[in-house]
C-alpha cells in the first residue's frame, strides 16, 4: 500500500446491459397486459446505458453521479417491478474469503432454486471462481442495489485516499469523501441488509456475499470514519492547535480503529445475517495489520500530546507516565508493522517513536535532576476524553433518490424510467383491496344475513309457524305467502336449475380431480438423478429430492381439500334428494299445491279472543318478514356496490403522492394504502350497522312471537283436518328454505371448484416445467458422459492401432540422441462442476 490510508477495493459486474434490457422487456410483456413493451423501448435503452456506466467505474468524481443516477432508477424500478427478476445480477467480491465455498466452483446448474415464482435458468443464485476473481450472483434487484452501493462506497474511499492532504482544502475534501463512504456503508446496513437476509440465509447461505455481511460493512464503515477523524487530527496539527485538543482528536481516531477491529474479529454488537453464522469478517492480513498499527499509533500520539500539556502545567509525574505509556503503545504498533504494511505507514510510526523517545529521555533527565517527582502509573492517569468530529453522512441522493428523478433543478438524474407502468405494489394493492372487499361483503354481510335468516326460520319451525297460523286463517285454498314462494322458485327454474347446478359442480369437481391426477403422474415420472452413477448427480439428487418433496406437500394438501369438498358435496346431494319432491311441488304451481295441501272439511269460526291472538301473532310475523326483506335488500345493495366499486384510480393517485413525498419509501407496498382501504371500505359501515341493529330487532320480535304463539296455541282448537293442513303448509315453508339453502350451497361449490381447477392448472404447469428441466439436465449429463467415454475409447484404440516398426541400430541411436517427445495421454473425463477457464458470460 503506497499511502498511509486505506481505500476499499471496488466490486465490478460482468453482466451485459442487453441481458438486463431483455429480461425487463419480457417481464413487461408477460405481467403488464395493459401496455406493450415497445412503448418502453427508449426506457430500456436508457437503463442499459446507465448500467454500462457503472459496471466498472474508474476513480473519478464524475462517476459518483453516474452511480447515483442508476441507483435512483433502481429505487424507482422496485416500485414497478418485483425484486425477484428472471435474471441473476453478478458481482465480483472485493474481499473474497481464503476458505469456504470459493475452494470449489459452482455453476448455475448446481445452484439452489430461485425465489418463488422465478423459473428461468438465468434466475438463480450462484457463485463462480476464476484465477482472477470470485463472483456472486442473485436474481434480486436489492442485491444489485447493495452491490453497487458498495462500489460507490469504494469510489468515495479511493477519492479520499488520493487526496494529498497537504493543504486545508484537500483535507476537507478527504474528510467529506471518507464520511460519505461511511454513510453509504451505513445505509446498506440499515436499509438493505434486512432485504438481503432471505438471500443470504438458509440454503442460500453458501451463496452469501462476504462484502455485504453486517460485520464487514460495520468494520469498513468505522475504518472510513477513523480516516476522516484522522484528517481532522492532521488539520489540527497543521494549524498548531493546543496539545490537549490534538490529544482528544487522536484518542477518537484510536477508538474508531479499535471498533473496526472488534467488528472484524468478533462481529461486535451487530447481529449476523444467520443464527449460528461465524462472527466477525475475513479481511486481508494487510488490512488487519494496518488498522492495528493505526489503533496503537494514535493511542500513543494522544498520550504524547497530552504529556506536552502536562509539562506546560508542571505535572511532571503525569508527563513521564504518559510518555512511558506512549512508548508501550508504540511498541505494540511496531510489532504489527513487520509485514504487509506500507512504507509510508512505517515511516510515520518510526517518526512518532523517535519523538516519544527523545521527549522521554529529556523528561527523565529533568525529573532526576530537578523535579524529583514520582512517575504516575498508567492506572492513575486521567483518561483522555475523545472529541468526535465525524459521522457517517448518508448523501441525500442515496437516502432519498427518487426525488432527484427530474430534469431540473440540479442535481437532476433525468425523468424516472418506466413511470407509465402500473407499479407492482399498486397491482398488489388492488388485489389486496378486492379480496378484502369481497371478504367483507361475503362474511360480514352475506353470511351474517344467512345466519340471521336461518335462526329466524329454525325458531319459527320449532313453533310450527307459519303453518299453524295459515291453516287457521285460511282453511280453504292456498295462502298468498305460499303462492309467492312457489312463483319465486318456478321463475328461477326449480329442480331443473338445481339439477343443472349439481351437474356443473360434479363436472368441474371431476375436472379438478383429473388435473390433480395429472400432477401426481408428472411428479412420479420425473427422472431421478441417481439413475446415473456419477459424482455430479449427488447435488442434483439433493435438489431433486427437495423440490419433489415440496410438490408432494402441495399435492397432499390439495388431496385433503378435494376430499373434504367431496364430503360436503355428498351432504348437499343428500339434502337435494331428501327435499326434491317438495321443491318440485313448489315449482309446479297451484295445481300441485292444491293437491298437496288438504283443505278443512268445514271452516271454523274464531271467537273474539282467538281473533285477537291471531292478529297479534300475525303482526309480529309480518314484522319479521319485513325485517328479513330489509336484510335481503341490504345484501343486494352491498353486492351491487362491491361490483361497481373500483379504486384503481384512487390507488394510482395515492401511489403518486406517496412516491413524491418528502420521506418517500423506496418500495411501494400494499401496507402504504391502508388509510385508503379504510376510507373505501367505510361505505359498507352503514350496512354492517344495519345488520347489527337487525339482529337485535329480530331477537326482540322472536321473543314476542314465542309469547304470542303460546297464547295462540292455548286459544285455538285443532281437529284432524286442520292438523294435516298445518303440517302440509309447514312442510312447504321448510321446503322453500331448503331450496334457498341448497341453491346457495351449489353456487358456492361451483365457485370453489373453478378456483381449485385454476390453482391445480398452475401447479401442473410448474411441475411440468420442473420435469422438463430435470429431463434436460439428465440428457445433458448423459450426453457429456457418453462423449467423454467415446473420446477415451478412441484414444485407446488409436494407440493400440499404431504399427511397431523394426528399428535399425542407426535409428535407435538417432532416437536416443533426439529429445524425448511428450507422451500422448487419453483425454480425462470432465471435472463436473469445476470451472474450466475462459471468459465468464451470463445470459446475454
Amino acid at each position: 500500500m503506497p499511502r498511509n490510508v486505506l481505500n476499499i477495493p471496488p466490486k465490478t459486474s460482468p453482466l451485459s446491459s442487453s441481458s438486463l434490457s431483455k429480461v425487463l422487456r419480457s417481464h413487461i410483456a408477460e405481467h403488464f397486459t395493459d401496455t406493450h413493451p415497445d412503448a418502453f423501448t427508449d426506457d430500456l435503452k436508457q437503463i442499459a446505458r446507465l448500467h454500462d456506466h457503472i459496471v466498472r467505474m474508474d476513480t473519478h468524481v464524475s462517476n459518483i453521479e453516474s452511480a447515483q443516477k442508476y441507483l435512483a432508477q433502481l429505487a424507482f424500478m422496485v416500485t414497478k417491478f418485483p425484486p425477484d427478476l428472471d435474471l441473476a445480477f453478478p458481482w465480483t467480491i472485493a474481499f473474497p474469503p481464503t476458505l469456504s465455498l470459493f475452494n470449489v466452483s459452482l455453476v448455475p446448474d448446481e445452484s439452489p432454486p430461485a425465489s418463488p415464482g422465478v423459473s428461468t435458468e438465468a434466475a438463480k443464485s450462484y457463485a463462480k471462481t476464476t484465477s482472477s476473481s470470485s463472483i456472486i450472483a442473485h436474481p434480486n434487484l436489492h442485491y444489485e442495489r447493495a452491490a453497487l452501493l458498495f462500489s460507490l462506497a469504494s469510489l468515495y474511499s479511493t477519492l479520499g485516499a488520493q487526496e494529498t492532504r497537504s493543504e486545508g482544502e484537500s483535507i476537507r475534501r478527504a474528510i467529506s469523501f471518507f464520511q460519505s463512504s461511511a454513510g453509504v456503508l451505513q445505509y446498506i446496513i440499515s436499509d438493505l441488509v434486512p432485504l438481503l437476509r432471505p438471500l443470504f440465509t438458509g440454503r442460500n447461505a453458501r451463496f452469501s456475499d462476504p462484502d455485504l455481511q453486517p460485520a464487514m460493512l460495520a468494520c469498513l464503515r468505522d475504518a472510513m470514519l477513523a480516516q476522516a477523524q484522522e484528517c481532522f487530527w492532521q488539520k489540527a496539527v497543521v494549524d498548531r492547535l493546543k496539545d490537549v485538543a490534538i490529544a482528544k482528536l487522536a484518542s477518537r481516531v484510536s477508538e474508531l480503529y479499535s471498533q473496526a477491529l472488534e467488528f472484524a474479529e468478533t462481529g461486535g454488537s451487530i447481529e449476523p445475517l444467520e443464527v449460528g453464522a461465524p462472527q466477525g469478517c475475513e479481511l486481508p492480513r494487510e488490512w488487519i495489520n494496518h488498522m492495528t498499527i493505526k489503533k496503537w499509533h494514535f493511542a500513543a500520539a494522544a498520550q504524547f500530546r497530552k504529556s506536552s500539556d502536562d509539562l506546560s502545567a508542571n505535572r511532571y509525574g503525569d508527563e513521564l507516565g504518559r510518555l512511558k505509556l506512549a512508548e508501550s503503545h508504540v511498541k505494540q504498533a511496531m510489532a504489527a508493522s513487520r509485514t504487509g504494511v506500507s512504507t509510508a505507514l512505517q515511516n510515520d510510526l518510526k517518526s512518532l517513536q523517535g519523538a516519544i523517545q527523545a521527549n522521554l529521555t529529556r523528561a527523565m533527565k529533568d525529573n532526576d535532576l530537578i523535579y524529583l517527582e514520582a512517575v504516575t502509573p498508567a492506572s492513575k492517569l486521567t483518561a483522555i476524553p475523545a472529541v468526535v468530529m465525524v459521522e457517517a453522512k448518508i448523501p441525500i441522493e442515496i437516502s432519498q433518490p427518487i426525488q432527484f428523478l427530474r430534469d431540473s433543478p440540479s442535481p437532476a438524474f433525468g425523468k424516472p424510467l418506466f413511470q407509465e407502468l402500473v407499479p407492482y405494489g399498486v397491482h398488489l394493492a388492488i388485489s389486496v383491496f378486492d379480496e378484502r372487499k369481497d371478504s367483507l361483503v361475503r362474511e360480514e354481510i352475506e353470511l351474517k344475513r344467512q345466519e340471521l335468516d336461518s335462526l329466524a326460520t329454525s325458531t319459527l319451525q320449532s313453533l310450527d309457524l307459519p303453518g299453524s297460523l295459515q291453516a287457521l286463517e285460511q282453511p280453504i285454498g292456498l295462502p298468498p305467502a305460499v303462492m309467492r314462494k312457489s312463483d319465486e322458485i318456478r321463475s328461477e327454474g326449480g329442480m331443473d336449475r338445481l339439477n343443472a347446478l349439481s351437474e356443473d359442480v360434479r363436472r368441474v369437481a371431476e375436472m379438478a380431480a383429473g388435473v390433480w391426477n395429472e400432477v401426481v403422474h408428472l411428479v412420479r415420472q420425473a427422472p431421478a438423478p441417481n439413475t446415473i452413477n456419477h459424482p455430479a448427480t449427488v447435488h442434483m439428487a439433493e435438489r431433486h429430492g427437495q423440490q419433489a418433496s415440496a410438490f408432494d406437500g402441495q399435492i397432499e394438501e390439495y388431496r385433503q381439500t378435494l376430499q373434504q369438498a367431496g364430503s360436503s358435496d355428498q351432504i348437499v346431494q343428500q339434502k337435494l334428494q331428501e327435499w326434491r319432491e317438495i321443491i318440485d311441488i313448489l315449482a309446479k304451481g297451484q295445481n300441485a299445491l292444491d293437491k298437496f295441501v288438504p283443505g278443512q272439511k268445514r271452516a271454523t269460526s274464531m271467537t273474539g279472543e282467538q281473533s285477537a291472538t291471531v292478529r297479534a301473532l300475525r303482526v309480529e310475523m309480518e314484522a319479521l318478514d319485513d325485517l328479513m326483506d330489509s336484510r335481503a335488500s341490504v345484501c343486494e345493495e352491498a353486492k351491487a356496490k362491491a361490483k361497481r366499486q373500483d379504486i384503481r384510480n384512487d390507488i394510482m393517485r395515492e401511489a403518486g403522492i406517496i412516491a413524491s413525498g418528502q420521506n418517500a419509501p423506496l418500495v411501494i407496498e400494499s401496507a402504504h394504502f391502508e388509510p385508503l382501504f379504510e376510507r373505501s371500505l367505510a361505505i359498507y359501515d352503514p350496512m354492517r350497522s344495519e345488520l347489527i341493529a337487525s339482529e337485535k330487532s329480530q331477537q326482540e320480535i322472536l321473543d314476542r312471537i314465542a309469547e304470542r304463539n303460546e297464547a295462540f296455541v292455548q286459544a285455538r282448537t285443532v281437529d284432524a283436518s286442520m292438523q294435516k293442513r298445518q303440517e302440509a303448509l309447514q312442510t312447504l315453508d321448510l321446503g322453500y328454505a331448503k331450496y334457498r339453502e341448497i341453491s346457495a350451497n351449489l353456487v358456492e361449490g361451483l365457485k370453489f371448484y373453478n378456483a381449485m381447477v385454476k390453482m391445480l392448472h398452475e401447479l401442473r404447469e410448474n411441475v411440468a416445467g420442473w420435469v422438463h428441466q430435470r429431463q434436460d439436465e439428465m440428457a445433458d449429463l448423459s450426453s457429456k458422459m457418453e462423449q467423454a467415454s467415446l473420446a477415451a475409447t478412441a484414444a485407446n484404440t488409436a494407440s493400440k492401432a499404431t504399427p511397431t516398426k523394426r528399428r535399425t541400430r542407426a535409428a535407435a541411436k538417432a532416437e536416443s540422441s533426439a529429445p524425448e517427445p511428450e507422451q500422448t495421454q487419453p483425454p480425462q473425463p470432465p471435472n463436473w462442476g469445476a470451472w474450466q477457464g475462459g471468459d465468464i458470460r451470463f445470459a446475454d
